[in-house]
């Protein structure tokens, strides 16, 4: 009972302290590609335990819903928290956009960011056109020290005063210098395809994304494996006001993943086999309470299942979660850069 009381009060504390930074347009990377790295081989570096999940929720920025907002604006934007006596969670993005003489832009954006297969950064450098009718076309490189790690990113995205939006992007992983590896290289180009969108329904607001990591074949040649990975992920959400002042949202997303390690020979790494599926939903209710004062709630099922074999097929490892929280609170803005937002 002190171990759960405690979390609880570590949680409210963490909430109450990280409100000052948090920022709903890191909330989750909905409308950013996520394509394959390789550092996914290895996994993730820290484990999940029985409080895991509700300590990265209580990070999130609060309310968790209502707050898809897109194109990302230029700014610095993060929230994090402690989970664990050694174990950060952190998410955080940095963008920034000169524009040049006419219609053409230079843009920066840096994300920290932390999925199922571990921790990642993305160093993105590019330059973009505003087109004709709404429309914006980019080329970005996630710029790394190694050059045959270096992905190339196109992106076109089109957006009216109305709030309607599209973005779609391909992004090849490694593909430039692919040659150059020294240690593994594709056997088959990898690509992510994603496209995401908000269409208005009259005073509603329906939106959603996909993004699908096309089949990966990378073979080493230092540690002597084959490797092979697929991944689709997608949500869909829905913003309704139901009364003045009031205001409700649902979302639902999906993931899966498989993945498979053939050792071909070395004693380094050994054959694996994961399959991993996940699926969420949240709904969520807010009330304009003051003009400076936001009243929220809602509910969220979570669902994590993963199975992952070794050489033998002996069970490894198996990890399913079932979470069922419920959370709740209250936000006062002091002007438009510096909010406080309590919440349990």
């Amino acid at each position: 009972m002190g171990e759960a009381v405690t979390s609880a009060l570590r949680a409210v504390l963490a909430a109450c302290v990280g409100a000052f930074i948090m920022a709903e347009h890191v909330a989750a990377d909905w409308w950013e590609p996520q394509p394959f790295r390789q550092a996914a081989i290895d996994g993730r570096q820290f484990s999940y335990n029985a409080e895991s999940f509700l300590h990265r929720f209580t990070f999130e920025p609060a309310p968790a819903l209502g707050s898809r907002g897109w194109p990302l604006p230029d700014g610095i934007f993060g929230t994090g928290g402690s989970t664990r006596s050694d174990e950060l969670y952190t998410r955080q993005q940095i963008q920034l956009t000169a524009d040049f003489d006419g219609s053409g832009y230079f843009r920066y954006r840096f994300r920290r960011f932390e999925d199922f297969d571990g921790r990642y950064d993305s160093n993105l450098v590019g330059f973009g056109a505003t087109l004709a009718n709404g429309w914006m076309a980019s080329l970005y490189g996630d710029v790394e020290g190694a050059k045959e790690t270096i992905d190339v990113r196109f992106d076109l995205a089109w957006g009216d005063g109305a709030g309607n939006r599209f973005h779609a992007a391909i992004v090849a992983p490694d593909t430039l210098f692919n040659d150059k590896q020294r240690e593994a290289r594709f056997d088959r180009q990898p690509y992510t395809f994603y496209v995401a969108g908000a269409r208005r329904l009259g005073n509603a607001v329906a939106y959603g994304f996909a993004n699908y990591n096309d089949p990966v074949r990378l073979n080493d040649n230092v540690r002597d494996f084959s490797y092979r990975y697929e991944q689709g992920r997608g949500g869909v959400g829905l913003d309704v006001p139901i009364a003045p002042r009031w205001e409700s949202s649902v979302e639902v997303e999906g993931l899966y993943t498989t993945r498979r390690l053939d050792d071909r020979g070395g004693e380094e790494v050994p054959d694996q086999r994961l399959r991993r599926r996940h699926n969420q939903v949240t709904g969520e209710l807010r009330h304009g309470y003051g003009p400076a004062t936001d009243l929220w709630g809602g509910v969220r099922y979570f669902r994590l299942m993963e199975r992952d074999r070794g050489a033998a097929g002996d069970p490894l490892d198996r990890h399913e979660r079932r979470e069922r929280m419920v959370y709740g609170g209250v936000t006062w803005r002091f002007n438009e850069r510096m909010q406080f937002a309590p919440g349990v």
